[in-house]
């Protein structure tokens, strides 16, 4: 009996570190992924940055699902199918292109604190911390990697603050991963404000 525990030790710590292993692998694939495309990232902001205007990215990484809050905000104008229908259409944009995603998908959760961009920028916990009146606000929210299927996306939110005035928009990135590498295929554009 006593061997059998250690079997069972033995096999569950192994999952367990095989599990982890995992994780931290694919948290190191979204930390490259978004390192290696900055530039792109801020050259594709809803509004041209200015040096004056502070562009802060929030540095919790898929922390927020852009799915699940933009389609519950319908919730209450339109009732609970349009939440559904919302969220499906979404899905549908995104397994078009390769995946297989649906409200059952867990992505990916981490913190950044490296951006190597040719912008200034700034690194905020999240948007509470954020005092300016006037910004460009950065969220990284749902971001899914597939290594199977050598493809991932990552969707952005940038958010914009001028004269108290909002604007920005969300896209989706999509990479694809050839020879040990992930390269920028095309981005589309989810919301615009």
């Amino acid at each position: 009996m006593d061997g059998s525990f250690k079997v069972l030790k033995i096999s569950i710590l192994l999952c367990l570190f095989v599990g982890c292993n995992t994780i931290n692998k694919q948290e190191q694939i979204g930390r490259n992924i978004i390192n290696d495309n900055a530039d792109l990232f801020i050259s594709n902001l809803y509004s041209s940055p200015d040096k004056t205007v502070p562009i802060i990215i929030i540095k919790k990484v898929g922390h927020s699902d852009f799915f699940a809050e933009m389609c519950q905000s319908l919730e209450g104008l339109s009732g609970s199918e349009s939440v559904n229908n919302c969220k499906k259409d979404f899905y549908e944009k995104i397994n078009k292109e390769g995946f297989t995603i649906n409200e059952n998908t867990k992505y990916l959760q981490f913190d950044i604190d490296k951006f190597t961009s040719k912008q200034t920028v700034r690194f905020e916990n999240n948007e509470k911390d954020i005092k300016e009146k006037e910004y460009i606000e950065v969220i990284f929210s749902n971001i899914y990697i597939d290594n199977e299927k050598g493809k991932a996306f990552i969707i952005v939110q940038d958010i914009d603050l001028f004269n108290g005035r909002y604007g920005g928009k969300t896209d989706v990135y999509f990479f694809e991963k050839k020879n040990s590498k992930w390269f920028y295929m095309k981005k589309e554009m989810l919301l615009t404000a």
